[in-house]
């Protein structure tokens, strides 16, 4: 089981350290919702994780999602997520959290996906959140 992370975003520096903080907490995040078997996860032995721009983010939702805006995470059930890096620094200003923070969420959010979870509904959205929000704690040491 693991987890690669490529940081192909050009606008935004992402340190080999905090790459590596990322790597660590998406595999405790990957094995935890592994072991809860549902979903295209938990056949998959390995996620690839891409952090992208915004021109790259746009460029890829059009063509997979038919959507050419940016956006801030694309999930492939292969087992591929697309992190939208700009996205995360704007929503992180929003609301007054940390890119690095918005980032692994979205991380986690994709994986959540895999999962079988899904956030088409309020409904579903508000649990996919508390989910979230719930494996990020475990996952990762971010202030609130």
């Amino acid at each position: 089981m693991m987890v690669e992370v490529y940081p192909a975003c050009q606008s935004r520096e992402i340190s080999e350290v905090f790459l590596l903080q990322l790597e660590e907490g998406w595999m405790k995040a990957f094995g935890i919702l592994k072991e809860i078997g549902a979903g295209e996860i938990a056949e998959l032995e390995v996620i690839e994780i891409t952090l992208l721009d915004d021109d790259e983010m746009a460029r890829l939702h059009g063509e997979f999602l038919n959507d050419a805006t940016t956006t801030d995470v694309i999930t492939f059930e292969h087992g591929e997520l697309l992190i939208g890096v700009e996205v995360a620094a704007r929503q992180a200003e929003e609301f007054g959290s940390q890119m690095d923070r918005e980032i692994a969420l979205y991380g986690i959010h994709g994986m959540l996906h895999l999962s079988g979870f899904d956030d088409r509904s309020s409904a579903d959205a508000k649990e996919m959140a508390r989910r979230q929000e719930e494996v990020l704690r475990e996952c990762f040491s971010f202030r609130s």
